[in-house]
C-alpha cells in the first residue's frame, strides 16, 4: 500500500516558479528538475496566474477570478436566505 502526501509550497514560491518561468524563458522541465516540482504542478501553477480582464478594465490571475466569482455567488444565496426570511416574518 503506497502511502501518498502532498507538499505544500508557499504562493510565493509558486509565484517566483511562474515567474522563472515566463521572465526567464525556463522550460518546466528545468525548473522541475532545479526545485524538485512535478511538470505537471508546475503547468497547474502557471494555469491559474494567467491575468482576466475585469469589466472595469483591471486585471487580475484567474484563481483570483475564481474566487471572486464563488464569494459573488455565496453573497447572492444569503441574500436570497434573507429575502425568504424577510418574506416569512411579514417585513417585505
Amino acid at each position: 500500500n503506497r502511502s501518498f502526501f502532498m507538499k505544500y509550497y508557499s504562493d510565493e514560491f509558486k509565484n517566483n516558479i511562474v515567474k522563472l518561468y515566463h521572465n526567464e524563458n525556463r522550460s518546466k522541465k528545468s525548473l522541475a528538475n532545479e526545485y524538485g516540482v512535478h511538470p505537471t504542478t508546475i503547468s497547474h501553477w502557471i494555469k491559474r496566474a494567467k491575468l482576466v480582464e475585469l469589466p472595469d478594465g483591471g486585471v487580475t490571475s484567474v484563481e483570483a477570478f475564481k474566487q471572486l466569482q464563488k464569494e459573488n455567488q455565496q453573497l447572492k444565496e444569503e441574500n436570497e436566505i434573507l429575502k425568504a426570511a424577510a418574506v416569512l416574518l411579514g417585513r417585505h
